[in-house]
């Protein structure tokens, strides 16, 4: 009975299976790219919040110019 098992299952090449994925590399690369992304968000917005704090000095943040009392209309400066 031993060996017709054998002979059954060493006749047939085994192809791959297309359908077998690897979760642990695919958990992992999923959480690099979504820290990644995390920090990188984080990063621009405190970039923003950064640029706008050294403007109050100089009105060049074109973003930060409708905060600024030297931008209104009229040339109403301090």
């Amino acid at each position: 009975m031993a060996t017709g098992w054998l002979v059954l299952h060493s006749s047939a090449p085994q192809e791959p299976d297309p359908f077998y994925y690897d979760y642990d590399t695919v958990q992992t690369v999923g959480m690099t790219l979504a820290t990644i992304l995390f920090l990188l968000g984080i990063l621009i917005i405190l970039s923003k919040k950064v640029k706008c704090r050294k403007a109050d000095s100089s009105p060049t943040c074109k973003s930060c110019k409708s905060e600024l009392p030297s931008s209104a209309p009229g040339g109403g400066g301090v």
